[in-house]
């Protein structure tokens, strides 16, 4: 893929240092209901001394017995065809587990993920992955760049608009590994104002992204 090509070749932020492993996650499902709606596709890159590891990747379509049809497929463009000819997701999901390998998870509103990947999961005997924990981006970085403006002056809310706000342009939106290596690039900025604050250690950052979800939920 070429927009990968040029992921692989972009340089990361002058100053960014950190050995933690993180492993940036993405899904894509049939609809927004956490209860009812399925895991069709995951997608995760790995994140390491400041640098978006390409090579370092996951992918996986979970095969749907039942491929879903109609208008969601124009939002998740994973096609009844692909669907069907998709991994065994058990088999998926063990190859997932075994990739995590004791990272701190990211992602963009990373509740969602979090709870799709953990409820199917589940349903195909597993537990929950071996990640040290969940960090989201959604809620850290407004923390750590408050300043940061994004398209129109405003003050960046959607993936979108964060990535508009770094000039990070090159991905392949609305498809779980592409968004995964969109939300990696977002990161590395994350990471370098997270090291200025004294919070250069992913549990402090895991510890501000849960409190300031905590919080969040109590308004």
């Amino acid at each position: 893929m070429r927009w990968l090509d040029r992921l692989l070749r972009r340089n990361p932020p002058a100053g960014t240092d950190t050995p933690a492993r993180y492993a940036v996650i993405d899904t894509e499902t049939s609809g927004l209901d956490v209860a009812r709606d399925r895991l069709l596709t995951i997608g995760a890159v790995g994140v390491r001394d400041g640098r978006v590891e390409t090579a370092d990747a996951f992918y996986a379509v979970l095969r749907q017995p039942a491929p879903t049809v109609g208008e969601d497929i124009l939002i998740h463009r994973v096609g009844t065809g692909e669907q069907a000819g998709g991994e065994d997701p058990a088999a998926a999901l063990a190859a997932f587990e075994r990739w995590c390998d004791g990272r701190w998870a990211v992602g963009f509103h990373a509740g969602f993920d979090r709870r799709m990947i953990e409820r199917t999961l589940r349903a195909h005997g597993h537990a929950a992955p071996p990640l040290r924990g969940w960090i989201d981006l959604a809620v850290v970085a407004p923390l750590l760049l408050p300043a940061r403006q994004g398209p129109g002056g405003k003050a960046p809310v959607s993936l979108d608009d964060w990535l508009a706000s770094f000039g990070i342009d090159d991905c392949e939106r609305h498809h779980a590994l592409g968004d995964a290596q969109a939300t990696a690039q977002l990161l590395l900025p994350v990471l370098q104002a997270a090291q200025a604050r004294g919070l250069g250690d992913p549990a402090a950052l895991c510890a501000e992204s849960e409190a300031a979800l905590k919080l969040r939920s109590m308004r």
